[in-house]
């Protein structure tokens, strides 16, 4: 048995006993914790992480984490209880991070830089840099970022010199975030896009157990696949009512109601082409006929793997969308949808068939989180925030003993 998912929804005593007795009969473990990003829904990760803290629970020898889960470990290495939670609740849901008006009206992207300014050492909520190297003193810790050119995820080490650029750079979602993050002479984009879990990065390096932590229901890889784009449209269409009588002006108002029908309208037809299974060879075609012609506009090449088997990655949409967005043609974010579809389906079969000799936990919410990767309610996400601290206390209850006890980091911790 070397898989084993862990939620409220699919908790199950006896799987629980079973997999534990798997640990025991092993030799001591690597341990690594990686993390998923989500955006805003990453205060349930932060629930979880804060009953890690509570319990003074942490067996780790490696922690990778992607995007929002970068964020969240960096409070986590640095031992600060409830800085994730307040990080998200009171600060990234501000208009001075993310505006939907200002972003479809003015094209003014999320405020990373701002953020990221917020936590630094001189910020409204530091990060203790203090603490967290004494924690990564026999520790690593990783950052996920995605190449812009080559779309490969690359490991940035955490709290070194270059930390903010390594956190903007794992952290910067196209298109919500369109200005360029250049790091080491190359460009860089969010670390989701190439690897939303990376697990198989911890095995690389020679992890033996990875616990995980998922933003999305256990059973998310059988529904219909979210994603930041899907989040975006929910949001559209819960807060443009309130942006409109909010502004009362005629012109922009006008505008805005244009935008959104055609950006609801545009979404539905995304989201039922991507329910279909296969890409008949007409629209193949016709897929391939609008490339090439953009593609005379572009000195990127066209990569024949974004074609794939999802219908909704044919131009004609994705191009409709970044212009609404206020941004020109761009090939780039086609390629890196299809990279992020094609990893995304390859890291769910890895996840639940791991290899032999590494064994997988998933800590996941229950269903669905009531949060989105964007605007999201105060309320949704302290509910969140409550679910992630529920499972969490509950993983520690039934795993605390016995990964201190198999961890080859505590295990020469207690040597010294």
């Amino acid at each position: 048995m070397n898989y084993l998912p862990f939620s409220l929804s699919s908790f199950d005593k006896e799987s629980v006993s079973a997999f534990s007795s798997h640990i025991y009969a092993s030799q001591h473990k690597k341990i690594a914790l990686v993390v998923q990003g989500g955006g805003q829904r990453g205060i349930f990760t932060a629930g979880v992480l804060d009953s890690f803290l509570e319990h003074q629970f942490d067996p780790f020898a490696m922690y990778i984490g992607t995007s929002a889960g970068a964020l969240n470990l960096s409070s986590y290495i640095s031992r600060q209880h409830r800085f994730g939670y307040q990080f998200i609740q009171n600060y990234t849901t501000t208009d001075k991070f993310f505006s939907l008006y200002k972003y479809l009206s003015k094209q003014q992207p999320m405020n990373l830089d701002w953020v990221l300014q917020v936590v630094s050492p001189s910020g409204e909520l530091p990060l203790d840099f203090i603490t967290a190297k004494k924690t990564l003193r026999y520790r690593e810790a990783f950052a996920c970022a995605t190449r812009k050119d080559t779309l490969q995820d690359i490991y940035m080490p955490m709290y070194q010199e270059n930390w903010r650029e390594v956190l903007r750079a794992s952290c910067a979602i196209p298109v919500l975030y369109n200005l360029p993050v250049n790091l080491d002479d190359l460009e860089w984009v969010d670390g989701g896009v190439s690897a939303a879990v990376p697990v198989k990065e911890a095995w690389h390096r020679g992890a033996d157990l990875v616990v995980v932590i998922r933003t999305e229901p256990l059973e998310h890889e059988r529904e219909e696949e979210r994603g930041i784009f899907e989040d975006w449209r929910e949001s559209v269409e819960l807060y443009f009512p309130y942006y409109i009588n909010k502004l009362s002006l005629n012109e922009p108002v006008d505008r805005i109601k244009t935008i959104h029908q055609e950006l609801t309208g545009r979404f539905e037809q995304w989201r039922e082409q991507y329910r279909k299974e296969d890409i008949i060879d007409e629209n193949k075609r016709h897929i391939q006929d609008e490339l090439t012609h953009l593609k005379t506009k572009s000195d990127e090449k066209v990569k024949q793997s974004i074609f794939g088997n999802k219908s909704w990655l044919s131009h004609i949409n994705i191009e409709r969308l970044l212009k609404l967005a206020g941004q020109s043609n761009n090939i780039d974010v086609i390629e890196m949808l299809a990279k992020y579809y094609k990893t995304y389906q390859d890291m769910n079969e890895f996840l639940v068939e791991p290899p032999t000799g590494l064994q997988v936990i998933q800590i996941a919410p229950e269903k669905a989180l009531h949060s989105r990767a964007l605007l999201s309610s105060g309320d949704d996400l302290e509910m969140d925030y409550r679910e992630g601290k529920i499972i969490g206390r509950k993983f520690v209850h039934c795993f605390s003993q016995i990964l201190n006890e198999r961890s080859s980091l505590m295990q020469r911790l207690r040597k010294e």
